[in-house]
């Protein structure tokens, strides 16, 4: 997910990336933030809005299905935090490269200076 930080200013198109996971077995959907937690109201009205219109459409779209998910709750999994406010598409990366439903994968500054690597080895070879 991307949330603009100032969505009224259209000037400044800063915003957070933060991961939402359907996850089926558990019949539930979490939510992987790491600057933010629960307690967060910017953060749960987002995740929320963005969790009910999916759970509108998936209705219409898969009313047959023998999966439901209109009854799934929302939790918000407990993060480490970054350490600055620029890097949470690094962490938002890993955690949908590596979220099983159980453990929370750690990013260290370590990890992000590799990717960071790896986006400019990327980003010269175009």
């Amino acid at each position: 997910m991307f949330q603009e930080l100032a969505p009224h200013d259209p000037h400044d198109k800063c915003g957070h990336h933060y991961a939402i996971c359907l996850d089926l077995k558990n019949q539930r959907f979490e939510v992987l933030d790491s600057m933010r937690s629960e307690a967060d109201a910017d953060l749960t009205t987002h995740a929320e809005y963005f969790i009910n219109n999916l759970k509108e459409t998936w209705n219409r779209h898969y009313e047959n299905s023998k999966v439901q998910i209109r009854h799934f709750p929302i939790e918000y999994v407990a993060t480490t935090k970054q350490g600055n406010r620029h890097d949470c598409g690094f962490h938002m990366l890993e955690y949908l490269a590596k979220w099983e439903g159980r453990r929370v994968p750690v990013v260290t500054a370590g990890m992000v200076v590799e990717l960071r690597k790896i986006l400019h080895m990327e980003l010269v070879d175009e």
